[in-house]
């Protein structure tokens, strides 16, 4: 119950900080809860964990089984008494047809804890899988998060490239005048020609990604639908600190520690004794004087069992209990240095990426004026036409860049919420 309580406070303490998506990116993620088929693997082995709670907790319940039992038995124990000078009279123990008919039970009194470590045992089994299922979940919602905004990047940089066609084929136009007038060459409509092929498969390429990620979420999702939001608009809550303790695969390391500690005491439990009470009652024959009348008969006791030597196996499985404990520990260590370096990570690649974004805004605005004072200088014929393209490539070359650093920047906030355990979801 405490170790339930802490964790009811560390998932409040999380929603207080989460972060916050579109109600667009919310369907679509809780879509996937629902299609996709990892999770609805996840939910049933908690369902079968649950169940097993019920079956370690059913050891405290008695077991009542009813018996009925025929044997003949041949040949029989028997005795002759003699009951006068006289005569002789043969005597029989049982008769050859025997019946048995009873209900029994047995109840364990005291067992020294073993079945509460059982039990222990399998409420962590079931609390791991339900943090694994949390865990299962986040990954997938960082997925879809990554898929969506994905989707939003290449749809921005597939409208960027149809903008650049649209410049080069603007130029064409006047390359072509140029040429009428005895301006230009043919090579220059050459270029262009092949500028536009270029730009026409950067956005094939473009378009082929975009159709991969669409199925992509298709089989996350179940899905087909594209997003209509354009903005990078997911933001983490901004914590500046790592808060371990708040992500569902350390909180399923602790439980593998307390399910771990649990086994080590049933094994240590193996070793002292367990009273349990039996009782008995039905109807059977064989009793004097009449061998086949069935009479009612019952009986009652208690049995104690103490073990003293089982081949060394209850030493055994306490070092493995021990060993596996201590595993574990190590295992939640490792786990937590690598959430560490991963959030590190990430806030490197946030803060570079949030810098970038801002320097390529100067580089956007200077290359949109070096490209209007080349165009017209083109048009007045005092820059080449390798000038036109270079000043084009140049804007080109800023405004993907600016899209891609906001895409990652996205990417890398997505990232910092899943570590942190935060449900950035409503369900």
């Amino acid at each position: 119950m405490k170790r339930i309580l802490i964790l009811v406070f560390t998932l409040a303490a999380m929603i207080q900080v989460k972060a916050q998506v579109n109600p667009e990116l919310n369907h679509w993620i809780i879509r996937s809860f629902s299609y996709y088929p990892k999770i609805q693997e996840l939910n049933k082995n908690s369902e079968i964990s649950e169940i097993r709670v019920s079956v370690a907790e059913s050891n405290y319940l008695p077991n009542i089984n009813g018996t009925a039992s025929y044997n003949y038995i041949n040949p029989l124990s028997q005795a002759t008494i003699p009951v006068s000078a006289t005569e002789l009279k043969t005597l029989q123990f049982q008769p050859h047809n025997n019946y048995n008919f009873n209900v029994g039970l047995n109840q364990v009194i005291w067992d020294f804890g073993k079945t509460k470590a059982q039990v222990d045992k399998a409420k962590s089994d079931l609390l791991v899988t339900k943090q694994n299922t949390e865990s299962a979940k986040l990954q997938l919602a960082s997925q879809v998060t990554g898929i969506y905004y994905s989707m939003i990047y290449l749809k921005k940089a597939i409208a960027l490239q149809d903008t650049v066609i649209g410049f080069y084929e603007k130029n064409k136009k006047i390359i072509e005048g140029k040429i009428r007038q005895g301006d230009a060459l043919q090579v220059d409509l050459s270029n262009v020609d092949n500028s536009i092929d270029q730009e026409r498969n950067r956005k094939v390429d473009f378009q082929r990604q975009y159709e991969r990620q669409i199925a992509l979420m298709n089989f996350t999702t179940g899905l087909s639908e594209i997003p209509t939001n354009t903005e990078f608009d997911f933001k983490s809550a901004g914590v500046p600190e790592l808060n371990a303790q708040g992500n569902p695969d350390i909180l399923a390391a602790d439980e593998r520690i307390h399910g771990a500690k649990a086994d080590s005491r049933l094994a240590q439990s193996n070793r002292l004794p367990s009273l349990s009470f039996q009782a008995n009652a039905g109807v059977k024959n064989g009793y004097q004087p009449d061998l086949n009348e069935m009479r009612f008969n019952y009986l009652a006791g208690v049995t104690l069992n103490v073990p003293i030597f089982q081949g060394h196996r209850i030493q055994q499985n306490v070092a493995v209990a021990q060993k596996s404990m201590e595993l574990n520990e190590i295992s939640k260590n490792n786990l937590t240095n690598t959430l560490q370096k991963d959030w590190q990570s990430a806030k490197a690649d946030l803060a570079a990426y949030e810098q970038q974004v801002l320097n390529t805004n100067s580089q956007i605005s200077a290359s949109k004026e070096a490209l209007r004072l080349t165009q017209v200088r083109y048009e007045r014929g005092v820059a080449t036409y390798i000038d036109l393209v270079f000043a084009s490539a140049n804007l080109q070359r800023a405004l993907l860049a600016q899209l891609q650093y906001k895409y990652q920047a996205t990417l890398a906030q997505t990232e910092l919420s899943r570590l942190q355990g935060s449900k950035f979801w409503q369900e």
